[in-house]
Parts: C-alpha cells; sequence; structure tokens
C-alpha cells in the first residue's frame, strides 16, 4: 500500500529493532528505601527528588531528575524493600509544578539546599550517599 492510499490511522510498523529510552541522557541511581506501611508508586515523570516522604534516599542527587522508565510506567518500592532507582534529568523548560511542592517552579532557580532544607523540616527523609 503506498503513502497516498492508506487510511486515516494506519499502523506502519517501523524496525524490528530495540527502542532504546532517554539515550544520551546522563544516568544517577540512588538507593531508595520505603520505611512506610504500604507500596509507593513513582511515575515516568515524577520529579524523585518530591517522592513520598517516607522513602529515604539521597533527595539532593535526586534534585531535577525523573526515574528512568518508559512515558507511562512506574518503579514500585514494597515496604520495608531497598531498591536501585535510575533517574534522568528532567528536560524541556525544567519547570516542576504541583508534586508536594517543595520546588512549584523552575528548578534551575532554586538553589538545592533551600529545596532540601525545606524537605526535611516537612518531615521527608534524606540520606546522603557517598
Amino acid at each position: 500500500m503506498s503513502d497516498d492510499t492508506r487510511p486515516p490511522g494506519a499502523i506502519i510498523p517501523g524496525s524490528h529493532e530495540p527502542i532504546v529510552i532517554n539515550a544520551d541522557l546522563p544516568q544517577t541511581t540512588v538507593q531508595v528505601t520505603n520505611t512506610g506501611e504500604i507500596p509507593v508508586h513513582l511515575t515516568a515523570h515524577f520529579h524523585v527528588f518530591e517522592a513520598n516522604p517516607r522513602l529515604r534516599f539521597d533527595r539532593r542527587k535526586a534534585y531535577g531528575m525523573r526515574p528512568d522508565v518508559p512515558a507511562g510506567g512506574a518503579i514500585r518500592f514494597e515496604p520495608g524493600e531497598t531498591v536501585p532507582l535510575q533517574m534522568v534529568p528532567i528536560g524541556g523548560n525544567r519547570i516542576v509544578r504541583g508534586f508536594n511542592g517543595l520546588v512549584d517552579g523552575p528548578l534551575d532557580e532554586l538553589d538545592v539546599d533551600t529545596a532540601l532544607d525545606r524537605a526535611i523540616a516537612r518531615g521527608f527523609l534524606h540520606q546522603t550517599e557517598e
């Protein structure tokens, strides 16, 4: 079938090569421990720094980062479980709105130490990694 005879919405198969997401983006890994009593899900576009307060990890390393999972995907942390979480930088204009309100604006205009102090004051767990 030629391009001009395909119906609208036709699916055109691509190559059979695997699709690599987040190619060429720098990756950072933190060890995340769920200290809470219920499972926690972190979706693909969540600002990891602002994740559930009962998750203990190096929030400084997670500032401006999102999970390295496909759009629509998530990672799950069971109670008491420690899981390595791979992250990549948030792209685009790097503006974060919502989540837990720790940043609520341009990531690169807020000092990470100010944001971390705010998080700790609100009861978010933090554990520095070497």
